[in-house]
């Protein structure tokens, strides 16, 4: 049996992104393809979207879906990795810090900003990882990124021990461990992320994935039925219906005109930037937008053929 689909799962602290794949992967076969949609880390719990056989093409597509994160903060200490698994490097007072501080310090970050990520993560340095750099003993700074806040907001007050949570929208590539360390700054203390969950990513949510440990327990064919099949997505996603001359130019690598395609309505998801899905029962094509002349053309960037569909 031809197994392919996004598989969204809850994952617990503690459990790596890429060991959650493998075992995946040991249960549909280890010559599939599995994947994921954006790592989650060992310490932080919630939404890991698992991409299997073709879907595992969707990768990019799928990073680029807006997240959704509960974090906890934790004022008066810095970490060598931002969050509560790190070493301490400072420690400074945090008492001067109220509720309306932290309300007015959360401005600084709405829309695009620069963000320097942790040292201890998985961007390249001069060709190496940071966090491999980091584990080596030597020094690491990672140069700062573009990076997008969609909407920040605060959850709960600062208690007594100097925790305070937080809901953050951001899109991909901001680190919210990043966001803990520049929060204290700018509240003239430290601070460390001592808690993250991923609460959803696009359309896909960490209450209506399964946990890991029980999807860990089924079978081949137990866990094929937990999975979302690609022609599903065009009911997830804004899409537009693939007629026959759109299949037939998409199917080949061409360009297909917007003019004249049917906009499949309703759909779950919030558009997306500068994609436009084309899609029917044989084909998900995501696709980039191009102006010409006075209409719009779509170039295929990702095409998934479902009839037939393989690994």
């Amino acid at each position: 049996m031809s197994v392919s689909g996004i598989l969204p799962v809850n994952k617990p602290e503690g459990l790596r992104s890429t060991d959650c794949v493998q075992k995946i992967r040991s249960i549909l076969g280890r010559s599939l393809k599995v994947g994921h949609g954006g790592t989650l880390d060992s310490t932080a719990s919630g939404l890991l979207v698992i991409l299997v056989g073709q879907a595992t093409r969707l990768s990019n597509f799928v990073m680029e879906l807006p997240k959704v994160y509960e974090a906890e903060v934790a004022l008066g200490r810095g970490t060598t990795t931002d969050d509560a698994s790190g070493e301490t490097t400072e420690r400074a007072p945090w008492g001067h810090v109220t509720d309306s501080a932290l309300d007015s310090a959360l401005c600084a970050f709405f829309g695009w900003r620069m963000q320097r990520p942790p040292a201890v993560s998985a961007v390249h340095v001069g060709g190496e990882r940071a966090h491999a750099i980091a584990r080596s003993g030597r020094s690491v700074l990672p140069e700062a990124k573009p990076v997008c806040f969609l909407d920040i907001a605060r959850l709960t007050p600062l208690d007594e021990n100097g925790r305070v949570r937080f809901r953050v929208s951001c899109r991909r590539g901001t680190y919210v461990r990043s966001f803990a360390r520049d929060l204290g700054g700018l509240l003239g203390t430290a601070a460390h992320l001592s808690g993250l969950i991923r609460l959803s990513s696009g359309p896909f949510s960490a209450d209506k994935a399964k946990p890991a440990a029980e999807l860990f327990e089924m079978t081949r064919e137990e866990l094929a039925a937990e999975m979302i099949p690609t022609p599903a997505l065009r009911r997830i996603f804004p899409s537009y219906e693939a007629d026959r001359g759109a299949y037939e130019k998409l199917s080949h690598g061409q360009k297909v005109s917007l003019l004249g395609l049917k906009r499949r309505l309703p759909h779950l998801a919030q558009p997306l930037r500068g994609r436009v899905i084309v899609a029917s029962e044989k084909i998900f094509s995501v696709c980039a937008e191009a102006r010409r002349g006075g209409s719009w053309e779509l170039a295929p960037e990702v095409n998934i053929l479902i009839e037939g569909d393989g690994e």
